[in-house]
């Protein structure tokens, strides 16, 4: 069952449940719809579980997406907003939304990591399976509204699209860019046992740092107005990623997925910030799955 319209083509579709949390990532959808020139559409959907659905508990759930409704044209009331409450687990219904929209945004459920992966949280599984990039905004805590916006870089063909929405970010946001690589060895050898020398190490780091050079070879043509400062660092990943997200305003990670369904799933890297972040975290699938735009995302 659903009501109200569906949401137009390329919108940007936020999860809401209700919660005062969820006010919150209402207000970061309103501002990224308003910043990229997108509809908003607003979804909520809640699964059928043991409860017998009567006409009045239907209503008490398209009452709380119509509260979001009102509370999203309050706060922006020239922007084009649509709402819908269905009778579905969240998790499909938000990547379903995902086919067609250009951004899905929903709150990071307050959980850790592992229970993430044990037991499907909302975001995690959104995330791992929907079509175009989202957003996860933390639920707790406040970020900085002046920071840079981050993204992860690794190998070219994994980083282009994560770096494509970052920059445009950075561009509409007026922010500096800070693409942040990371590099580790985890092979038992001479090397890692302390025998190497500083001009060993000198030559890695600047090996890095043209890797990182010849990643963003074009995109700072492509946008001038962006201050780029990138930065290469020794350390894991994901909790350099976590670090570094505490003074940013935006942090994009790519999935990187791996396993049966490769695309679909998220990586080690993106399933840990996703939580831990402390700041809003983009999450944009690898592979090319995310639908056209008749305009760009931020711009």
């Amino acid at each position: 069952m659903s009501t109200s319209s569906s949401p137009r083509r390329h919108a940007v579709v936020v999860g809401i449940d209700g919660s005062p949390a969820a006010d919150r990532t209402l207000d970061v959808a309103v501002e990224q719809a308003q910043r990229s020139r997108l509809p908003l559409h607003i979804l909520h959907a809640t699964r059928i579980g043991l409860m017998p659905w009567t006409v009045a508990r239907l209503q008490t759930h398209e009452d709380i997406a119509k509260r979001s409704y009102e509370r999203a044209v309050h706060a922006a009331p020239m922007l084009a907003i649509t709402y819908s409450s269905q009778v579905d687990d969240p998790v499909p219904a938000l990547v379903k939304a995902s086919h067609t929209a250009s951004l899905v945004v929903i709150g990071s459920g307050g959980h850790d990591l592992s229970t993430s992966v044990l037991l499907g949280a909302t975001a995690h599984q959104v995330a791992a399976h929907a079509r175009c990039a989202v957003m996860v905004v933390p639920e707790t805590g406040e970020w900085s509204a002046t920071g840079p916006v981050v993204v992860g870089v690794d190998a070219v063909e994994h980083s282009v699209p994560a770096l494509e929405l970052a920059f445009a970010e950075a561009s509409s946001r007026g922010a500096e860019l800070v693409p942040v690589h990371t590099w580790w060895w985890e092979e038992p050898g001479p090397f890692l046992a302390g025998n190497e020398s500083e001009d060993e190490w000198d030559e890695i780091v600047q090996t890095q740092k043209l890797l990182v050079a010849e990643m963003l070879a074009g995109w700072r043509e492509k946008y001038p107005d962006v201050k780029v400062s990138p930065t290469s660092v020794r350390g894991q990943a994901a909790v350099v990623l976590e670090e570094v997200s505490a003074n940013a305003q935006l942090l994009v990670v790519g999935s990187r997925g791996r396993g049966g369904f490769a695309g679909l799933l998220l990586g080690s890297v993106s399933s840990r910030v996703l939580h831990r972040a402390k700041c809003p975290t983009v999450v944009v699938p690898t592979l090319r799955l995310m639908p056209p735009l008749d305009a760009p995302l931020a711009r």
